[in-house]
């Protein structure tokens, strides 16, 4: 009896725990937690198996050392199987007015931005890469970017 109600259990945590709207949800981790204007991060994505509306959101995981209240990037999707480009600038706000960070933390904080469209054919393949787009040719405090992709 013990084993069936532990068997059920898991089966629901497991059915619960999947989310069937993520397509992509990858980061990257940046040298010595400095992003470079050279670096470039890049993300690969898989076939699309049907047409699909989705969006992109960038995701960040920085340190209190971000010397900046904003942060701004250039978010490029490069796609094959018809050829497909477009780039955004996302400029997003880390702290508020008072100069605190927005999301909670005492000296990591780890956000996502707002979203940017993707709209996929059946069959295409293709990445995304991101570059920050500040004056500072390195930008101390930038852990990780990352991309969360979802239906």
């Amino acid at each position: 009896m013990c084993k069936q109600i532990s068997w059920f259990l898991f089966s629901v945590l497991l059915l619960i725990g999947c989310d069937t709207s993520t397509l992509v949800h990858s980061y990257q981790s940046m040298k010595d937690s400095c992003w470079d204007r050279t670096d470039t991060v890049r993300f690969v994505l898989p076939t699309f198996i049907a047409d699909s509306n989705c969006c992109v959101l960038v995701g960040l995981r920085i340190t209190n050392c971000y010397p900046y209240e904003l942060l701004i990037m250039e978010v490029e999707q490069n796609y094959q199987n018809p050829i497909a480009h477009r780039i955004d600038t996302i400029f997003y706000q880390l702290t508020d007015q008072r100069g605190d960070y927005t999301e909670k933390g005492i000296y990591y904080f780890q956000y996502e931005t707002q979203w940017v469209p993707l709209n996929a054919r059946k069959g295409q393949m293709g990445e995304i890469k991101i570059r920050h787009l500040m004056h500072r040719e390195v930008l101390p405090g930038i852990m990780d970017v990352g991309i969360h992709v979802v239906h």
